[in-house]
């Protein structure tokens, strides 16, 4: 298999997002959080961090100003965690009526079958969770999420992680679990540690970075399947910011995957329509298959089949779309700050979008916007 770095970008399927036509809203209704996890972005690893929960009416007129100069179809809510947000289920409930879906981005300590059912009937329609090593082991057990959304049907699974050099080397286990139970796990999103609280050019703390390339050819040779997609970055359009695979897999056997083509047909259905195709929405294999070329229905006919034969059990289990992503973060150039084109996850702040990852150094007075 090539590297990403040896990769003609041209045969992957390039995601059209612009700022001002962009499915992926983003909010953050509160910085409390139970955790302290370091790297975190909003600094609440630092001490004394400012705590707030913004005001309702605030995060309302966001979303109608997200709606209107982004066109999202899809609402992130984020922090701090959104799960302490007093007000969180009334936010829900306006996106609903605004006719966007909700997604919750949540590191899980407050999350229970009751707390994810309410969620679901207010109109979630993906949670995200994210577990790092550093998180007690009462708050790290994937498993236990699972088995709570097969319980609670009708909202999406997502896991998200950032990678550095300290936990690299737990990913092959990680990743194991994420195709066992692909039945359940919709989207994995594997976030690569930047340090951005660096006071000076120059003196931006690199020993702990794992590169994109590293992390790639791993997901390669743990799915067995290449890219589909990416998203450029602003400065150097030859480098990935967000790098997509799609295996289809039964429990931990990869079975086939949706090529360049089958995405992009996805992308224009779900962007003439309800967001619900990858890689916004639910990846559902039905609709994949409606527009995967022949070639690749074939191979996931016959890799059903052999599965079957190798264990019959299988034969009770469909196969399953997983959504790998990978996010290169933005980095600091000597051109300036080289961004995720059209940044999904932009931020409102005082008028503007500004990347959400770099806000607090937005908030110091550093001049970034997208």
């Amino acid at each position: 298999m090539a590297k990403v770095s040896d990769l003609n970008l041209t045969t992957l399927y390039k995601l059209p997002w612009l700022k001002k036509n962009n499915p992926n809203g983003w909010i953050e209704p509160t910085t409390y959080c139970q955790l302290a996890c370091p790297g975190c972005y909003r600094g609440l690893a630092f001490s004394n961090p400012v705590r707030i929960h913004e005001d309702i009416i605030k995060l309302k007129k966001d979303i109608d100003t997200l709606i209107k100069i982004r066109k999202i179809k899809i609402l992130t809510i984020a922090g701090g965690e959104p799960l302490l947000y007093p007000k969180l289920d009334e936010l829900v409930l306006y996106a609903k009526k605004r006719h966007i879906q909700a997604r919750i981005l949540t590191n899980g300590v407050a999350l229970s079958y009751e707390r994810l059912a309410t969620l679901k009937n207010l109109g979630v329609t993906e949670v995200v969770i994210h577990i790092a090593q550093y998180q007690s082991r009462a708050n790290c057990n994937r498993g236990k999420y699972c088995q709570m959304f097969r319980k609670v049907k009708g909202v999406e699974l997502n896991f998200i992680m950032t990678v550095s050099k300290d936990n690299f080397r737990l990913l092959p286990k990680i990743l194991a679990f994420y195709k066992k139970n692909s039945d359940v796990v919709s989207r994995v999103f594997l976030i690569l540690y930047r340090d951005i609280f660096f006071q000076k050019p120059g003196m931006e703390d690199t020993k702990n970075y794992v590169s994109l390339e590293k992390l790639a050819d791993l997901i390669r040779r743990t799915y067995k399947v290449e890219p589909c997609a990416y998203l450029g970055k602003t400065l150097d359009p030859q480098k990935p910011s967000w790098l997509y695979f799609a295996p289809i897999l039964i429990s931990n056997n990869t079975i086939g995957a949706a090529d360049s083509q089958t995405v992009e047909k996805l992308f224009n259905l779900a962007n003439n329509g309800p967001w619900n195709a990858f890689p916004a929405g639910s990846p559902s294999l039905v609709k994949s298959l409606s527009v995967l070329p022949l070639a690749n229905i074939r191979r996931i006919i016959i890799g059903y089949v052999k599965t079957i034969f190798k264990n019959p059990s299988n034969f009770f289990k469909l196969p399953k779309c997983q959504i790998v992503i990978l996010l290169d973060t933005p980095t600091f150039t000597k051109g300036g700050w080289n961004l995720c084109d059209g940044c999904p996850d932009a931020i409102l702040y005082k008028g503007r979008l500004v990347p959400s990852c770099l806000l607090e150094r937005i908030k110091l007075g550093e001049e970034i916007s997208i």
